[in-house]
């Protein structure tokens, strides 16, 4: 049985090393390595490579148009299988998840201030129009009251009238 062996040269860096991929020009740790070549985050230095030879397969650098792909993958599986730049990396990466989830929290947290924040402005409001309600209430009640007495004061007036005019009437009818 024939044993494979992957050798990987070092990538060049006599220009800056930028750690950004020239394909979008997204930086490496803005990206989830793990993620790009289908694997889990603790796999095995065994498994990085073989899932390494099945992207590379993918990208290889004999075709123009995938040629930085390819490379973007050479650098991958150089911070991956270097233990400290792997932990470096996992660490950044945990870092961002870990910002993430208080991202999400702080977005629950605002949503329940907002919420609660409406509930009281709307009970606010509320109690505003049952205050306004209520006055309506009482001037509507002093209106009516009001009416009331007119119509029992214009009743009495009536009620006088017709009783002079009946008591002239019988006096002038009598005498």
């Amino acid at each position: 049985m024939n044993n494979f062996v992957l050798k990987v040269a070092p990538l060049n860096y006599d220009e800056k090393c930028s750690a950004t991929f020239t394909k979008d020009d997204t930086k490496i740790e803005d990206l989830n390595l793990y993620e790009i070549l289908e694997i889990e985050a603790n796999g095995a230095a065994v498994n990085i490579k073989k899932a390494y030879r099945k992207k590379a397969l993918q990208c290889h650098p004999d075709n123009p148009n995938v040629a930085k792909e390819f490379h973007q993958l050479l650098k991958i599986l150089e911070i991956l299988i270097d233990e400290t730049a792997r932990k470096a990396y996992d660490r950044v990466l945990k870092g961002r998840k870990e910002a993430a989830l208080r991202h999400k929290e702080l977005e629950n947290k605002r949503r329940k201030l907002k919420e609660d924040l409406e509930a009281r402005e709307k009970r606010a409001s509320g109690n505003f129009k049952n205050k306004s309600d209520d006055q309506k209430l009482k001037e509507e009640i002093e209106r009516l009251c009001k009416e009331g007495s007119k119509q029992v004061e214009e009743e009495i007036e009536k009620i006088n009238k017709e009783l002079k005019e009946h008591l002239s009437k019988r006096n002038g009818t009598s005498t």
